[in-house]
């Protein structure tokens, strides 16, 4: 049976870190975690993708690495700084399929450049529009921004599975919340960076990214002057943007009007900006606190998940079986096929080393067994000048030995059992604790083993509940307990247990 598949999504970009774990249950999604630490003061704005990661953003991806070291054999993905790439549409006047990959395969040409190979290039499929046009959305930015953005992640440490566009996996996210047919316009303010993305009915995303956002406010006293000033400001320079950025993506002459306005991101948690932003746009404009298919566990809640649209919609990404067209970055298949294999993610390198190592110490032992067998029998070859007395000890030393051999042999065979059920046990779905760390202790007459579970959240009992979960799933005993939690709350429980002799049968 295979786990329920969970991921992180990790939005570098805004000011902060932010990342957010999530499972997939169907079409419903489980927000396990959410991680945010600031990486830029209050009053910087946003900058171009350049040569390399600020020191400060490699400082909170090290902290995220090492407060969540047991989840980030998940799926990972990031979210790739737009400032400085291509975007936009192609279109062309034909409805033919057969001719219109081409003809938009040239214009995406003339609109990046003559030559695509500085350039990773993403394009959506082709669209037929209305009246007798077909299009295609596209983003590109330069290899060598993409490379050294990689190198640096993976100089911190960071897996790294997936690398999206900000705006498109914010896309993801909205699409999958609000449904409504027309036109739709979220507004994802951090920071240091707003996010201005356009959404119609027929699937048609446009989008515009600015170099600045609301990380002004977060040093002015709550309910002052000084507050109700700074949000009129921002509103209105988010306005003035927001209405240059429809003329420039739809033309001066579209009528359509917006029929929803949501506020996501760090400004969602301002009301004094959420109340200037409706005056200025002249609509209600809302902050998300119902999701449709999402839901939070209690130790996410207090970070206002549901804020982080960037991030959910990198995990949703992640937790697609199928690969998003729109990532920058092959998958790790090194990673993925760990991801495949039964268990926890962690567990399973634990266990296949210790079976790996049982499995040796099988290999060895057979062949010392076999070569003890083969002297028994030559001792046991009697004749008949063999003199009684040594005939008869013969004997009592084969069946020493036969019995040394059977007690081998059972030795053996509680090694290798003991790890395959522990991994069908925790295979079940109603586990919610993980296994972190797994190790065996052979002794003659009995083994032992230590493992250490981690769980997410301090439930009550926990501890008794996977004292009961070994006693009667994995059929062993405990004999020692400690238990410690770290400073996110996440409860460690470390578990002696004996195996028996007869543990195996």
């Amino acid at each position: 049976m295979l786990m329920r598949p969970t991921a992180w999504g990790v939005d570098l970009t805004g000011g902060a870190v932010r990342a957010v774990r999530m499972e997939r249950r169907g079409a419903h999604y489980r927000i396990l975690d959410v991680v945010e630490q600031p990486t830029s003061g209050s009053g910087e704005g946003a900058e171009e993708l350049s040569s390399h990661l600020p020191e400060a953003v490699g400082r909170a991806l090290i902290d995220l690495l090492q407060a969540r070291r047991a989840t980030l054999g998940d799926a990972i993905f990031v979210a790739l700084p737009v400032f400085g790439a291509r975007h936009g549409r192609v279109e062309v006047p034909v409805t033919d399929a057969a001719r219109a990959p081409g003809l938009l395969e040239f214009e995406l040409h003339q609109a990046i450049a003559a030559d695509l190979e500085p350039w990773i290039v993403r394009a959506s499929k082709p669209r037929r529009r209305e009246g007798h046009a077909t299009a295609s959305d596209y983003f590109a930015q330069r290899r060598d921004l993409v490379a050294s953005f990689v190198a640096d992640l993976r100089r911190f440490g960071l897996p790294l599975d997936g690398l999206i566009p900000g705006p498109l996996a914010l896309a993801r996210y909205a699409d999958e919340e609000w449904t409504q047919k027309g036109r739709r316009l979220v507004i994802e303010c951090h920071r240091t960076r707003t996010d201005l993305l356009f959404l119609d009915g027929d699937g048609d995303r446009r989008w515009r990214s600015l170099p600045f956002g609301c990380g002004t406010l977060a040093d002015l006293p709550v309910g002052a002057a000084p507050r109700d000033r700074e949000s009129t400001r921002i509103a209105g320079q988010i306005a003035r943007e927001q209405r240059d950025a429809r003329v420039a993506l739809y033309g001066a002459h579209d009528g359509t009007a917006l029929e929803r306005v949501v506020l996501l991101g760090e400004a969602a948690r301002h009301e004094e900006l959420r109340r200037a932003l409706e005056r200025e746009l002249g609509q209600p404009t809302v902050t998300p606190h119902a999701p449709r298919n999402i839901s939070v566990t209690q130790r996410a809640a207090p970070h206002h998940p549901l804020h982080l649209g960037t991030a959910i919609g990198l995990a949703m990404a992640a937790l697609d079986p199928e690969p998003d067209p729109w990532s920058l970055l092959p998958a790790s298949r090194a990673r993925g096929v760990a991801r495949t294999l039964p268990a926890w993610t962690v567990a399973l390198l634990l266990l296949a080393l210790g079976l790996l190592t049982t499995s040796t110490l099988a290999r060895r032992e057979r062949a010392e067994l076999r070569a003890t067998l083969a002297e028994l029998r030559q001792k046991t070859d009697f004749g008949a000048h063999a003199d009684w007395n040594s005939a008869r000890q013969s004997a009592l030393d084969a069946t020493a030995g036969s019995e040394a051999l059977l007690a081998e042999a059972a030795l053996v065979k509680r090694r290798l059992a003991f790890p395959g059920r522990l991994l069908e046990a925790l295979s079940d779905p109603s586990v919610f604790f993980r296994l972190i760390e797994y190790e065996l202790r052979p002794g003659e007459r009995s083994d032992g083993a230590r493992l250490v579970f981690e769980v997410d959240q301090g439930l009550s009992g926990a501890t008794d509940t996977i004292r009961d979960f070994l006693r009667s799933k994995v059929k062993i005993e405990v004999i020692d307990v400690a238990e410690q939690r770290n400073a996110d709350g996440v409860l460690r429980v470390t578990l002696t247990t004996e195996l028996p002799a007869g543990s195996s049968s």
